[in-house]
């Protein structure tokens, strides 16, 4: 049981000294950051969400604080649902553009479970999908020769649908790819993976 532990405390240092993803261990399972950023268009698209948000939500308070030019009850009402219409909207591209670009994937192996998580700046997690162990049909490798990059992806069920773990050379991802395939899947359904 000793090796075990060694080999696992062990595992995180490696990934972290000679890959572009990293492993980070904590009590209920671990964390895998890719390193690979988000998409300009998903920076570009947050950015101009934050600048609308702030104009719309401008616009809502002066809205409610300017003095009304009618006096009757009907423009109050008018106002005050125009002013919560924006304000909905003003909250909804702010919380869009605080939302995160560092895609994480977070194995569970106390609920066994796996979660897409996107982290903000403050690092607070927001899942964005949550499979259960049984769920995933199969780990592989795929080489990309557009990117010169092999991807760790998970399968799920028996669709064409997979879940993007990690990116790297093959050599890189072997053991993330081992590990992942003794937690999710077992040591037997490894074994049996390996000998065919």
């Amino acid at each position: 049981m000793t090796d075990m532990n060694a080999t696992v405390a062990g595992f995180a240092g490696d990934i972290a000294r000679t890959s572009p993803f990293e492993v980070e261990d904590l009590y209920w399972g671990y964390k895998v950051r890719s390193g690979a950023g988000a998409p300009f268009s998903v920076m570009f698209g947050q950015a101009l969400c934050f600048f609308f948000g702030v104009c719309l939500m401008t616009a809502t308070f002066g809205v409610l604080v300017l003095p009304t030019l009618f006096f009757d009850g009907d423009a109050g009402i008018m106002r005050v649902g125009a002013a919560t219409l924006m304000g909905a909207v003003a909250f909804y591209l702010l919380w869009f553009a605080s939302r995160g670009t560092v895609p994480e994937v977070h194995v569970d192996t106390r609920q066994k479970e796996i979660r897409e998580v996107v982290c903000n700046r403050s690092g607070k997690p927001t899942n964005v999908a949550i499979y259960s162990f049984d769920e995933i049909g199969g780990i592989f490798l795929e080489y990309d020769e557009e990117t010169a990059q092999t991807y760790l992806l998970l399968g799920y069920l028996d669709t064409n649908q997979t879940i993007a773990v990690a990116k790297g050379t093959e050599a890189q991802l072997l053991r993330l790819r081992d590990r992942l395939a003794r937690d999710l899947l077992g040591s037997t359904s490894l074994n049996s993976t390996e000998a065919a």
